[in-house]
């Protein structure tokens, strides 16, 4: 007990004398002590990352270069034992901008911090070391210097650069190099040509020296890669050693907050896992200096070879992060993305990409890679996802600049209709949603066709062209009532999710279930006999939503998609339960969701949990954008229940709330040219709505919904929101 007691105290003094200017007040910090197993921990920068679980070493990454995998530290003195530095660490803290680790030895104390800089091709790791007055610290790694995959370099070499302090890797053609140095630097591994014992990839180390600084003694250790001519690894260097312990104003300001939607309710774990939610978003922004700046899908360990899932560029996941930063109010990063997806369009067919890796441009990726042009139901996404932005922003001149693309795409979709019955049809070399079982066609995939061509019928108003928009109406009505022909099962009252291709009816799953409900497909009492089969045990969890009930013949707990609990897919599921006024359910299975954010990364969400217990599937990715994005838009949009039209200058709000809620605030909403802020309170007698609006006039339709206990009925109000403040309230 009292080795713990000193331990804590150790702890707190170390915090409090050692804090250091970068980690500014204004972002936000989340610590655990529960640090050493099962936590990922990441810095993410615009073109270097590092990440890893500390008990297996991190990798750092310049895009698309890994620099060393299996990164380590062992803390040393003379004539001891070295001390490994996972038996030591003690606790993890994470901001926007990188991760700190600190370690607690028996006479001293130990930081280390990970982060990046603006657009600099590096990662910077200082430490701060205090007390164990001949303490050295020693730097494990496994050189890389190697594409991401499937790219790959060969003939990589490994010197002592004496200059720099640090190991150089570089190859023959000299067009990659990394550094990894150290001003602090001292004993280290040394180059070896021997006909045994030289492999590239054998652990290296550096010993460090710390020096005298106003903290106790630091060192400083710098990772940087190269895969560009105007790079140079040396000058990189020099630039992040220059570098200031606060953080760079440009990497502060992404983060600040300032310009997006914040939202403040009763619930603090609810709140923090929100403005995680947005932080994620923000740290999947990503830059390749030859494929431009997009969203990943996410990061986590490579699985095998040199690919920290999901840190490629899928369009997919980018259209669902897309719909959660219209909800936020982050308009240009959407167009970003946007801009982003168009890029790489099929230039003949319209065909929306998949997915592409870091180091595409090094390849002929469209031509020799099966990952390019495969998913079929991701140019119907495009569609949707353009018409919300188009709504939400009324940029007509984004549209008009990409309305021939547009048109593209949605030709696309046209091409893949049955003549029959006007759903798709998935082509033999082809796939949709379901990647586990090639199917010929899906009911997620038919109504994500009523969707985008409903979709098309708003984008071709917005154009001027009402004989598009008619035909695209008249093509998502039929779609709709050849949903119903096509998958529902009169006989078992069920729908079916899909055909194989020799024609087999697949099984139900909660995903067209779901589906069948937002296309309007299912009729009233359909939907409402859905959603009463889904909060059954057979499909709920207290974690989420299974995608498969545990009465399916191939439930599988722990397979990837044969019944584990998607964090998108169960916000999805909330979301439908708001729009069908079950909140109750609704907010149970959405707050279902707010303890992932802590489960392994802080802040992050994994991409799917077992069905059986609260735990990653083995596969899982630790920071799943996706699964952020679907979380942050469930709130937004569901339980918050605002729109916004920016064509019509209208903003609506809904909100369905937890019972238990009796306020919430939301700031930076924004509405065509107006920015507003709501602040909505509920008494015993009434509800109140205050708003402040700093920008012109607007219309607000708010829609209270009924009490649980029947006290206040269901009300509507549609007033002129003048700018400056209005107080409304019910009844």
């Amino acid at each position: 007990m009292l080795r713990y007691v000193v331990a804590i105290f150790l702890l707190i003094g170390f915090a409090a004398s050692a804090a250091p200017a970068s980690n500014p007040a204004v972002l936000p910090v989340w610590s655990t002590m529960q640090a050493q197993t099962n936590r990922y921990v990441s810095a993410h920068g615009l073109r270097a990352f590092a990440g890893g679980y500390s008990e297996d070493g991190l990798e750092f990454w310049t895009f698309p270069l890994q620099l060393v995998s299996g990164y380590t530290l062992d803390f040393v003195r003379p004539g001891a034992p070295s001390i490994a530095g996972i038996t030591v660490l003690t606790s993890v803290e994470v901001d926007p901008l990188g991760v700190t680790r600190l370690y607690t030895g028996p006479d001293f104390r130990v930081r280390e911090r990970i982060t990046t800089r603006a657009k600099y091709p590096g990662v910077l790791v200082r430490f701060t070391v205090q007390g164990g007055r001949d303490l050295q610290l020693r730097v494990n790694f496994h050189p890389a210097l190697n594409l991401m995959w499937p790219a790959g370099i060969g003939g990589q070499e490994m010197a002592w650069d004496e200059g720099a302090h640090g190991f150089l890797l570089s190859e023959p053609t000299r067009r990659f190099s990394a550094l990894i140095s150290s001003p602090q630097a001292a004993e280290h591994s040394q180059p070896n040509n021997d006909r045994r014992g030289s492999d590239f990839h054998r652990s290296l180390f550096l010993t460090l020296e710390p020096s005298r600084c106003a903290q106790g003694r630091c060192a400083t250790l710098v990772l940087v890669g190269q895969s560009e001519s105007s790079e140079d690894v040396h000058a990189t260097t020099v630039s992040l050693l220059r570098a200031s312990d606060a953080p760079a104003a440009e990497d502060v300001k992404r983060f600040d907050g300032t310009g997006i939607m914040k939202v403040t309710t009763p619930d603090t774990d609810a709140n923090r896992a929100i403005a995680w939610a947005q932080i994620a978003l923000e740290q999947a922004w990503t830059c390749n200096a030859r494929l431009g700046c997009a969203l990943v899908a996410g990061y986590g360990p490579s699985h095998g070879a040199r690919r920290p899932q999901y840190a490629w560029y899928f369009a997919g996941d980018g259209l669902l992060a897309t719909q959660a930063l219209l909800d936020e109010g982050h308009y240009a990063r959407a167009a970003e993305e946007l801009e982003f997806i168009y890029r790489y369009q099929h230039p003949d067919n319209g065909m929306i990409w998949h997915e592409i890796s870091q180091s595409a441009a090094f390849l002929d990726w469209a031509k020799d890679y099966p990952y390019l042009y495969v998913h079929v139901d991701i140019t119907f996404d495009f569609l949707a996802v353009l018409a919300e932005y188009d709504r939400v922003t009324a940029d007509q001149a984004f549209l008009a600049r990409h309305w021939p693309a547009t048109l593209k795409a949605y030709s696309y979709c046209l091409s893949t209709l049955d003549d029959g019955d006007g759903l798709p049809r998935v082509p033999a070399d082809k796939m949709s949603g379901n990647e586990q079982d090639r199917l010929t066609d899906e009911l997620t995939l038919s109504a994500a066709w009523v969707e985008a061509a409903q979709a098309m019928s708003e984008l071709a108003a917005s154009m001027g062209d009402a004989a598009l928009s008619d035909q695209a109406e008249a093509a998502s009505l039929r779609a709709r009532a050849s949903l119903r022909s096509r998958y529902r099962d009169t006989k078992a009252q069920r729908w079916i999710s899909g055909f194989s291709r020799s024609g087999a009816a697949g099984e139900s799953t909660s995903a067209a279930d779901l589906a069948a409900i937002t296309s309007g497909a299912a009729t009233p009492e359909e939907a409402s006999a859905t959603l009463d089969l889904l909060a059954t045990p057979a499909y709920l969890t207290p974690w989420g939503l299974r995608s498969k009930p545990t009465t399916a013949r191939d439930y599988d707990a722990s397979a990837y998609a044969k019944g584990s609990v998607w964090g998108h897919g169960t916000a999805a599921a909330a979301g439908i339960l708001w729009q069908a006024r079950r909140p109750d359910a609704a907010n149970a299975l959405w707050q279902s969701l707010v303890p992932w954010a802590s489960a392994d990364s802080l802040g992050h969400m994994h991409e799917v949990m077992s069905g059986s217990a609260f735990t990653p599937q083995s596969e899982s990715v630790p920071e799943q954008t996706w699964s952020s994005a679907g979380f942050l838009s469930a709130a937004i949009g569901g339980m918050l229940g605002l729109q916004s039209d920016a064509r019509e200058n209208l903003l609506h709000f809904a909100p369905q709330l937890p019972a238990s809620w009796a306020s919430v605030r939301i700031e930076h909403v924004r509405v065509g040219k107006s920015v507003v802020d709501l602040e909505w309170r509920a008494t015993n007698e009434k509800t109140t709505l205050d708003v402040r609006n700093t920008g012109p006039t607007f219309r607000l339709r708010w829609t209270q919904a009924a009490t649980a206990d029947g006290t206040l009925s269901p009300t509507m109000i549609e007033r002129e929101i003048l700018p400056g403040g209005t107080r409304l309230s019910v009844p």
